[in-house]
């Protein structure tokens, strides 16, 4: 039996009011998940032509959103660079200036000038381990290894986990002192009288010694008067030759210079006077005899010599330790194994000081422990970029250095002048007092001037990362206004406005209630109602 499906009579229209009240129904749903969520759409499928903008927005906001925070992170090291670096310009510039005042009154100045001296170098040295968020700021790209070592280690040395005993600054210039002055304590001279009316004094007899550590004397002596002589016999070793032939008159002096191993020289003039202290280092008395003034004479050449040799030979040679202690790294250099200093003394059988040696890392204190690297490719090699050792990626092109070392050249200026003032400033009052002072101020000061006033200074360095820390923030600046411009861009994509969804959602559910409604009228509809 053939039966007539339900399809066959108006089955069309049936199934297209069907379709269209499930399109209002999605519709519905749609408003309804937009107006909920505030988005247009859960899937970058539903945003249609503008998903590629979108997902592109996005992509640029994560990227700024990262370029934030290593912004945030780099403005926190480098105002904390800053400030350190400042502490040790300004402790270099007050230790100058203090030397300076001081020469207004030496006696007032010295020995508290040695103990202020110390505790600067020591909050110097620990200044340059200063760290943010577990990140050492001054020890280049390793950020993780204390830059410097602790401030007793350096000062005092230690012993290594291998049982080698490794000296100290302290240690180092003691023993550069005493090869220097050596057992007479007179720039290794040796003084004599060949007569009652003479007296001689001769350069160190070792050949190897002799130019190296200690006085060697140079030019031309000169007197005043008529009663003094002096002059200058013989070559490896020379001696000054220095004798009476009458009493002489006061006001007659005589006059010669005494050569450093560094080149530098310094004279030293004996004056003769009615009276004089025995302590002098520039007076004799005239005696009741011309062997009388003699003996006063040979006294204060005595004086004098040990005197030059307490005074500027120790002084020289306690600035020229720090200076080479202060190269000493543990890591890079040019061969990539660390920088030796140059000045360990080798000695001879006899015990006599007759050159130098570079240091190695099982005798001597390397007080720098950070990053180091020297670019090779020059000749001879320079150390790299500080600044460029560290660096924050700004935008999608740009970064900033920000990085720093404690042993730049500067830095280490400031902390050897320091530890000249420490080690240097004479420590009791007497007639050499005065000069001695003057040459630490001279040594010390030169030393000092890198905090502010060389070309370049620890000024200049901090001068470099305030600008660094300035182009963070203009970055910043630049990227926030960047990320809210972009931000804009895509909420105008992602976003569903309120009241226009509202109103859709409205207009659809008007529509569906009278699809529906229609739709149930119809479904009550048959012939007999009809006809009825």
């Amino acid at each position: 039996m053939t039966t007539i499906s339900p399809f066959a009579a108006g089955s069309y229209v049936a199934n297209r009011n069907t379709s269209q009240l499930l399109t209002l129904k999605n519709q519905l749903n749609d408003l309804s998940n937009q107006l909920s969520s505030g988005k247009v759409s859960q899937t970058y499928g539903g945003l249609g032509t503008g998903r590629s903008t979108a997902l592109g927005a996005q992509a640029t906001l994560s990227a700024l959103n990262g370029y934030g925070a290593g912004i945030t992170a780099a403005q926190t090291r480098t105002n904390l660079a800053v400030t350190s670096l400042t502490q040790v310009a300004k402790l270099g510039t007050d230790a100058r200036t203090a030397l300076n005042n001081g020469l207004q009154s030496v006696a007032a100045n010295t020995t508290a000038g040695r103990s202020i001296a110390l505790a600067n170098l020591q909050t110097a040295l620990d200044t340059l381990n200063q760290s943010a968020a577990g990140s050492y700021l001054f020890g280049g790209r390793d950020t993780t290894t204390q830059p410097v070592l602790d401030a007793d280690t350096i000062l005092n040395g230690t012993t290594d986990s291998q049982g080698n005993k490794l000296a100290g600054l302290t240690a180092l210039i003691n023993e550069r002192v005493t090869a220097e002055l050596g057992s007479g304590g007179n720039g290794r001279l040796t003084q004599t009288s060949p007569s009652a009316t003479s007296v001689q004094v001769t350069e160190e007899g070792n050949a190897a010694t002799r130019g190296t550590f200690g006085f060697t004397l140079t030019g031309t002596p000169t007197t005043t008067g008529t009663a003094l002589n002096a002059s200058i016999t013989g070559t490896g070793p020379a001696s000054l030759n220095l004798s009476l032939s009458a009493q002489p008159t006061a006001g007659d002096s005589v006059s010669f210079a005494l050569k450093m191993p560094d080149g530098t020289s310094t004279t030293v003039t004996l004056t003769a006077a009615a009276s004089a202290d025995s302590s002098s280092t520039t007076s004799f008395a005239i005696g009741a005899s011309v062997n009388d003034t003699m003996k006063n004479l040979s006294a204060t050449l005595t004086n004098a010599l040990k005197g030059a040799a307490t005074g500027t030979l120790a002084v020289n040679a306690t600035a020229a330790v720090t200076q080479d202690f202060f190269t000493g790294s543990a890591k890079g250099g040019p061969s990539g194994t660390g920088i030796m200093p140059q000045q360990r003394i080798v000695y001879d059988a006899s015990k006599n000081p007759i050159s130098y040696t570079p240091a190695t890392a099982t005798n001597t204190v390397l007080w720098y422990q950070g990053e180091n690297s020297y670019d090779t490719s020059t000749n001879p090699p320079q150390p790299t970029s500080a600044l460029d050792t560290q660096s924050v990626q700004v935008s999608a092109t740009g970064k900033v250095g920000t990085g720093a070392r404690a042993n730049d050249p500067t830095v280490r200026n400031v902390l050897a002048g320091l530890a000249t003032m420490a080690f240097a400033l004479p420590t009791t009052s007497d007639a050499n007092t005065s000069a001695t002072y003057q040459t630490v101020v001279n040594k010390a000061g030169t030393l000092l001037s890198s905090s502010d006033q060389t070309n370049p200074s620890v000024q200049d360095t901090v001068t470099q990362l305030s600008i660094a820390s300035t182009r963070l923030s203009n970055a910043k600046t630049t990227n926030a206004a960047t990320q809210t411009t972009v931000q804009n861009t895509l909420d105008g994509i992602e976003q569903a406005p309120t009241e226009e969804v509202v109103a859709k959602l409205l207009d659809v559910q008007n529509r569906l209630q009278a699809s529906y409604s229609v739709t149930a009228s119809l479904s009550k509809l048959s012939l007999v109602n009809y006809i009825s």
